[in-house]
């Protein structure tokens, strides 16, 4: 079950309103960032501050995806060159960033671009422009709704995430009291939404809410809020750093509730930095995260290839940025040589039941469907057990 479907306008009226008002709806007449011998496209990442423990893992895998298709000819006679700027998970400097890409190095796509609230300013900007906003590495709805011809999402919503997790936990471990702690922006309120939108449906009281400002670290009176009002599970709208620091705040004060995470910190790190501090933690994702030791023989080359080009391990921040950039290539592929927009946007919406070899979601569009999992089906539960993520059950609402 896919998540929606959209009214359909003919092609041929499409392609008439593009031809008069291009610049009004967002589909340029002509394409920029494609030359004879190379195609350019942008990304911007949070290359430093806290969040570069994703921003530099999907940028490698970006980059190494990049590596691999220019090493094997390119695409229909072109190479790819991908220009990424920093970030740092802050708006003003995506801003800054996403000017550049689109106006100063004009680049045909944003791919894997990091973050909701750092694409919630630079992906109108290049709708705007008729450039393809693609795959950006935030679960939020935004990403591919509402409609637009150029945009497309490629990850479970934090917001169907959040209903599948809250129903699990509602069906199999009694919880009638839900809290929410929250990143207050774009993000956070994804995941708030869905636990919100999942208590009302199951006939709940309504959810505790409680958020922090970007870049806290004091979550005291936060947890002694849920503490106080007795909360028995908690959705964190939290990436690593206040995932982390909440758990210890709670731990700090006797309070034992379960924790439940999106796929924002449903990453390594928040078992590998918090030294026991998580034990027990709940994460929702779509592709489980690669452990050497536990790979197939075709991930474990994988991650040989991306610890020689980067001397660092593969993460599953890394597999999002790989993924993002193979599925992206794969349409340009299938667009031909003379490329638009408008058609690499259509190669897309013909991608059916593309599977990668992480054993992650499968990715399907189509004309009326911009996200590729399917949001009601496609998300796992995980939990921190050790000094590892294991897999609970396929979850889904």
């Amino acid at each position: 079950m896919k998540r929606r479907s959209f009214l359909k306008v003919s092609l041929g009226a499409v392609a008439t309103i593009a031809a008069v008002f291009a610049g009004s709806i967002g589909i340029a007449t002509a394409d920029q960032g494609i030359y004879d011998d190379k195609i350019v496209l942008g990304s911007h990442q949070p290359l430093s501050g806290p969040v570069a423990l994703w921003g530099v893992p999907v940028t490698n895998g970006m980059r190494m995806a990049v590596d691999q298709i220019n090493e094997k000819g390119g695409v229909n006679g072109r190479m790819i060159e991908l220009i990424v700027e920093d970030s740092a998970y802050q708006q003003n400097k995506a801003a800054q960033a996403g000017d550049k890409l689109l106006k100063k190095d004009k680049v045909f796509a944003l791919v894997g671009a990091l973050g909701t609230p750092t694409n919630m300013v630079t992906m109108p900007r290049a709708l705007k422009m008729g450039v393809l906003n693609v795959f950006p590495v935030t679960a939020a709805n935004e990403m591919f709704e509402p409609y637009h011809k150029l945009k497309f999402g490629g990850f479970t919503p934090y917001s169907d995430q959040m209903q599948a997790a809250v129903k699990y936990f509602v069906d199999n471990k009694g919880i009638k009291k839900i809290g929410v702690l929250y990143q207050d922006d774009d993000f956070g309120k994804n995941v708030l939404h869905g636990c919100e939108d999942q208590a009302k449906a199951m006939g709940l009281p309504e959810v505790v809410k409680t958020n922090f400002k970007r870049g806290a670290k004091d979550f005291s009176s936060q947890i002694a809020q849920l503490k106080s009002e007795g909360v028995e599970l908690v959705c964190l709208g939290t990436i690593i750093g206040e995932t982390i620091g909440s758990m210890a705040t709670a731990k700090k004060i006797g309070y034992d509730p379960i924790f439940v995470v999106s796929s924002a910190g449903y990453v390594p790190e928040n078992v590998t930095l918090a030294k026991g501090l998580t034990e027990g933690l709940y994460g929702t994702g779509q592709s489980p995260i690669p452990y050497y030791e536990d790979a197939t023989p075709e991930v474990k080359a994988w991650m040989d290839d991306y610890k020689a080009r980067f001397s660092a391990d593969a993460v599953l921040q890394s597999i999002a940025g790989y993924d993002a950039m193979q599925v992206f290539g794969m349409a340009l592929e299938k667009a031909g040589r003379d490329i638009t927009a408008e058609k690499v946007a259509e190669a897309i919406e013909s991608i059916k039941d593309y599977q990668n070899i992480f054993g992650g979601a499968p990715y399907s569009f189509s004309a009326e469907d911009h996200l590729g999992p399917d949001a009601r089906n496609s998300a796992t539960l995980y939990q921190v057990v050790g000094d590892k993520w294991q897999k609970v059950s396929a979850i889904s609402y």
